[in-house]
């Protein structure tokens, strides 16, 4: 091997490591989504038995006789699934009765601070008024993992927060005092419940490309966990027009107007009125 080679091997070697590391960046920076309870879960029958309880809710306004549950539950798949349709489209007070309980980790307070204003959810939220955050994470967004250089300085600003929370309480400074300081992108837990009407509002509005990159990972998360276990909520969230429907128009978007949001903005909106009305 002469020279050149073993130059375009080290070279080739060294390309490999940076986007090994990058790659391991990406998937340290992506939060993780758990649906821990549904209801219906641990049930005989996972799939259909929040269904089952969301037909019977439904029917009792016209039929509430005391056989009624028992009868629903023994209906064919094809006769629930042209009442799930129906009631896709018609009035949610029944949706209230079935509940999601998510625990999404490895999230920054940015999202928190925003999911937690859906007052139609419940939260129990990681604190760092008592604990100790001196080994707090930092959450970088899409856009910062695209660029070296200002990640370089994000970098330089988090640490030198660091040397100073750490200095605080090293003075006697109360954590509920020295955690003004702390980044908002600071790394958190959250478990997050939901009734189904909650849920399908919120991933209406937050599925689509006006919503942050990381809120939006979170959300699709949350949508594909509840339907690897409900399939028949598809309808609920997406209507007639399908999973995939609107994220030609998304991604064109994103690529023609980027980081100019004012103008990505008017397309969306757009975008995210039809998502809204799953047409």
């Amino acid at each position: 091997m002469n020279g050149e080679q073993m130059e375009f091997g080290f070279m080739k070697e060294e390309h490999q490591a940076q986007v090994a590391a990058k790659q391991k960046l990406i998937e340290a920076n992506t939060p993780r989504v758990e649906l821990i309870h549904f209801t219906g879960k641990d049930t005989p029958d996972e799939t259909w038995a929040a269904a089952n309880l969301l037909i019977f809710t439904k029917s009792t306004r016209l039929n509430l006789s005391p056989g009624l549950f028992d009868e629903i539950r023994n209906w064919p798949e094809e006769k629930k699934l042209e009442e799930l349709e129906y009631m896709a489209n018609t009035l949610p007070s029944s949706w209230e009765f079935i509940d999601y309980v998510f625990l999404v980790t490895g999230v920054s307070r940015a999202y928190t601070h925003q999911q937690v204003r859906t007052r139609t959810g419940s939260y129990a939220q990681q604190a760092m008024r008592i604990v100790d955050a001196s080994d707090f994470k930092y959450v970088y967004t899409k856009r910062d993992l695209e660029h070296d250089d200002r990640r370089a300085i994000i970098d330089k600003c988090v640490g030198k927060i660091r040397e100073i929370y750490t200095e605080l309480l090293s003075m006697g400074h109360l954590a509920e005092d020295a955690r003004g300081i702390l980044p908002t992108n600071v790394a958190t837990n959250i478990v997050c419940k939901f009734n189904m009407r909650a849920f399908v509002d919120l991933a209406k509005k937050r599925l689509g490309g006006r919503s942050q990159n990381e809120y939006r990972e979170v959300m699709t998360q949350m949508v594909s966990a509840v339907l690897a276990v409900h399939p028949w909520m598809e309808k609920f969230i997406y209507g007639d027009a399908g999973r995939d429907y609107f994220t030609d128009i998304e991604t064109f978007a994103e690529e023609q107007f980027g980081d100019d949001l004012a103008t990505k903005a008017k397309l969306l909106k757009i975008v995210h009125k039809m998502r809204k009305e799953g047409k």
